[in-house]
């Protein structure tokens, strides 16, 4: 699995997030079929995993926590049922 930086494909959607809400720091991934959005404000991080054809499996989830949030942060998970889009967020 490798995590593909596509921030720039997403240019518009950053600047809009970034001009109306709270978020200091975003960056776009491609994980195969997966979207993986990275945000961090001030005082927390929050990464969203999408994927419109299946639901996401675990591992996935393991590989995108240990590549972008250090291994001493606690972090939540919630998720839809489908679970095609998962949230993940600790505090900074």
């Amino acid at each position: 699995m490798h995590l593909i930086d596509v921030t720039n494909t997403y240019r518009d959607l950053i600047e809009r997030q970034l001009s109306s809400t709270s978020s200091q720091y975003i960056k776009v991934y491609s994980l195969g079929n997966i979207t993986v959005v990275y945000t961090e404000t001030s005082t927390k991080i929050e990464i969203v995993l999408e994927n419109h054809r299946r639901g996401i499996h675990e591992d996935e989830i393991q590989f995108v926590t240990k590549r972008l949030i250090h291994e001493d942060k606690i972090y939540n998970i919630s998720m839809d049922q489908s679970r095609k889009i998962i949230s993940i967020t600790c505090d900074k």
